[in-house]
This record gives structure tokens, C-alpha cells and sequence, in this order.
């Protein structure tokens, strides 16, 4: 068949993918915006519920704990049901979740929330995935893991200074009602503009991707037999342990403890914290095209850039951890936090390092797989560094809320500085596949 007859009217596709991308994204930056939106409303929550760190960060957490539970899942429904469907009803559970967070009248009913917020966004990512395999060549995917990447941080930033104000004008409960009606809409957006492939749009176009040598139908046999190849398989787990470590520190910090950690430490006001914790999730945003592009175009190579961030990312966190005892110079702190999420969107790469080691049919599988170990490790870290902050906390409270020591907040960090370093090692030990499909012998 010549290129003639499989891709006719070229830059029809290309708009067609783009509008497609964007009604995504608009979905999956709702999403990341709720990650890390717990850092800035900390102080509002633990005042309004009278919590401690522990409670605090179980409350973050599961968020995560949903979402690392679904990662296989969503990838199973990718396959099966199709992502444009999955997408649209993950919206409306969104939506649902933020209304009933914003309106809880016990912190039983935050809980309750912030899991149906987990539970809609957990389907994005995967499938959103699921649909650029289809509409992007082989050669492009880790650009477009980067871009989905950037989007993220897009919404992280949403959720750092700019959610401050809107929080200190409105109130932190108005604030996500709001945010819950526009869930709403852009998941009647994706709705109308997704397309899972091109041949639903009637596009005769082959990436010579995912359907080669794969059935794009599951019966409930082959899906199983699909994650056993994918469990089997030992190249899907050094991403899945890089991944863990990039995103549970970068978590950590940027989603839950960075704005309490500036704002008590240093004497700032939250919203001037805040600043602080958005310049991370800035640097993430300007890192995810620049790793994609070194690696899809400069180096051709996913280990090399793999690792290169890794040990950087590590470098990261021993500054904040020994530097002046835990506790660098303010006029440093844009610096450290704009390369933490920098030298962190080397995990970007995770999802594509992944899909490229899996036989291409199951590649909602594996990068589902693979999205569950950085989620996993944000909900246990998460509360992990809320006990070591309580333990260390002397019965100091300002404003209603927990006061933590400089000791405490260092060896929180420290615990992320050790998570950091299992990244170097995982990120060593990535299949090189030069940025093509390679299905590995299992």
C-alpha cells in the first residue's frame, strides 16, 4: 500500500490530533492541578478539621492510593473499552468528588471527596496515552510524553500561588466548587472531540504502531494473559521503580509538605510559600519538553537522558537536605526548587520506556503498570514524612496549626533524598530501545 493511500490529507490528521490532544489535556491538568492542591489549602485543612500531619498527609494520599490502584486497570479499560469513554466518565467521578470535598462537613466526607477526585483522574493519564500511541508516530511519543508532562506541571502551577488567591478571595470551599463545575465541561468537551484512532474519523492512517502484530479486541482471557506478559517481563520494571522515585519525592514536597516546610521555616506568609513550590512545578514544565526532545531527537536514547536526570535529581536533594542544616539560604530557594522539578521530568521517559519494551498491543497494560509506581510510592510517602514530622513535633501550634521543627522537616527530606537514589539505580538498568517499539523476550 503506498503513503498515499494510508495517509490521506496529511494536515487533516495533524489537526484532528491536535484538537483531540488539547481536549485532553484540558481533562488532565484538572487532574494534576488536584495533586498538589493539598500544599497550598494544608494550613486551611488542618485548621478547619483540627488535623495532624499524619491525618493531613493520609488525606493527600488517597488521592494516590486510588490512582496507583487503577494504574492496571485503566490500562485494561484502554484496551477494552476505549479510552474516549473511559476519559469522559473519569471527568464526571472528577467532578462529583470535588463537589463533595469542597462541601464536607466532617473530615470523613474530605476523605470520601478527594477518593472520587482520585478515582476520575486515575483514567486520564493512561488513556490519553492510549490515544497518542494511535495518532502519533513511534518517533514522536516521547515529545508528547514530555508535552503531557508539561501539561501537568501547567496544572501544578494552577494549583500553587494562583489557587493561594483564589483561596484567600473566595475561600478554599467556593474555590473547588468552582473547579468542579469546569471538571464538568471539559468532560463533555472530550467527549465530543475525542476519537480513540484515526479510523474513527474516517483517516486511513497507520503509525505502524500499536496494532502490528496485536489484536486490538480483548476477550477477558487474553486481557489477563496480557498483564501476566507484562508483569513477566523485566523490563517493565526499572521504570516503574524510576518513576516511584521521580514522582512520590517530587510529591513530597511540591504537593503536600514544600508550602509548610517555607512557610514555617522561613516566617513567609502561604501565599508568598506558595511561589516558592509553583517555581518547582515551572521548572518541571519548561524540563518535560527538553527531556523528550534530547531524547526523541539529540540523543535518540532513553537510558543516557534517564539517567543524566536521575543523578541530578539526587544532587537536588542533598542541597536542601545538608545545605545550611537542612535549611538553605532563602535567596537559594527558587534556584533548588526550579531543578527539583526540572532534573524530575526525567521521568517522563518512564511511560515510553515502558510501552517501547512491551509488545505493542499491550501497551495500555504496560504503561498502566508503570504509572502505578509513582503513585503508589506519592500515597505512602506522603504519610510516611506526615509520621516523621509528628514525631518530631515538641506541641508547638500557630494559628491553630502544627508547628514542625527544622529537625523534623530534615528528616523528612532525607527519607526523599534515599527514595531519590533508588532512581539512579533503576534508571541504569532501563532497556536501551532507541526509541523504537521492541518487544522484548519474555
Amino acid at each position: 500500500m503506498s503513503d498515499t493511500a494510508r495517509i490521506a490529507d496529511p494536515s487533516r490528521i495533524v489537526r484532528r490530533r491536535w484538537l483531540i490532544w488539547s481536549s485532553l489535556m484540558a481533562i488532565y491538568l484538572i487532574g494534576a492541578f488536584h495533586r498538589v492542591a493539598p500544599a497550598v489549602i494544608a494550613k486551611d485543612l488542618m485548621s478547619t478539621f483540627h488535623t495532624s500531619g499524619a491525618v493531613l498527609g493520609a488525606l493527600s494520599s488517597s488521592y494516590f492510593y486510588v490512582y496507583s490502584i487503577m494504574q492496571i486497570p485503566s490500562g485494561i479499560l484502554a484496551d477494552t473499552v476505549g479510552p474516549r469513554r473511559t476519559i469522559a466518565a473519569g471527568a464526571v467521578v472528577m467532578a462529583i468528588g470535588t463537589g463533595v470535598f469542597s462541601a464536607a462537613p466532617s473530615l470523613a466526607y474530605c476523605f470520601a471527596g478527594r477518593f472520587l477526585i482520585g478515582l476520575g483522574v486515575s483514567v486520564v493519564m493512561v488513556n490519553a496515552m492510549r490515544v497518542c500511541v494511535e495518532w502519533y508516530r513511534t518517533d514522536e511519543m516521547g515529545l508528547i510524553n514530555g508535552l503531557i508532562t508539561t501539561v501537568g506541571a501547567v496544572g501544578g502551577l494552577l494549583a500553587a500561588t494562583p489557587l493561594a488567591v483564589l483561596s484567600e478571595a473566595v475561600g478554599w470551599r467556593l474555590s473547588f466548587i468552582l473547579i468542579g463545575a469546569v471538571s464538568l465541561v471539559l468532560g463533555w468537551n472530550g467527549w465530543v472531540v475525542v476519537r480513540n484512532k484515526p479510523a474513527d474519523c474516517g483517516l486511513p492512517f497507520s503509525n505502524g504502531g500499536t496494532d502490528k502484530g496485536g489484536d486490538s479486541s480483548h476477550t477477558l482471557g487474553s486481557v489477563w494473559e496480557g498483564v501476566r506478559m507484562v508483569v513477566k517481563n523485566p523490563y517493565t520494571w526499572p521504570p516503574f521503580f524510576g518513576f516511584l522515585s521521580f514522582y512520590s519525592t517530587l510529591m513530597a514536597f511540591v504537593g503536600l509538605w514544600g508550602v509548610p516546610f517555607i512557610s514555617q521555616q522561613y516566617g513567609l506568609p502561604n501565599k508568598d510559600a506558595a511561589n516558592y513550590v509553583m517555581v518547582g512545578s515551572l521548572g518541571l514544565l519548561l524540563g518535560c519538553p527538553v527531556v523528550g526532545y534530547l531524547s526523541d531527537r539529540v540523543l535518540v536514547r532513553r537510558r543516557l537522558p534517564y539517567v543524566l536526570f536521575a543523578v541530578a535529581y539526587v544532587g537536588v536533594w542533598a542541597v536542601l537536605c545538608f545545605v545550611g542544616g537542612g535549611k538553605p539560604p532563602l535567596a537559594s530557594l527558587y534556584c533548588v526548587t526550579f531543578f527539583m522539578g526540572f532534573f524530575c521530568s526525567g521521568f517522563t521517559l518512564s511511560l515510553v520506556c515502558t510501552k517501547e519494551a512491551n509488545p505493542g498491543h499491550l501497551a495500555g497494560i504496560a504503561m498502566g503498570t508503570t504509572n502505578t509506581g509513582g503513585f503508589l510510592g506519592a500515597a505512602v510517602l506522603q504519610v510516611a514524612l506526615g509520621r516523621i514530622l509528628d514525631l518530631f513535633w515538641d506541641g508547638r501550634i500557630v494559628d491553630g496549626v502544627r508547628a514542625y521543627p527544622l529537625q523534623g522537616y530534615r528528616a523528612a527530606f532525607a527519607t526523599c533524598l534515599a527514595v531519590s537514589l533508588i532512581g539512579v539505580l533503576a534508571s541504569l538498568l532501563i532497556k536501551e530501545t532507541r526509541c523504537e517499539n521492541y518487544c522484548a523476550a519474555i
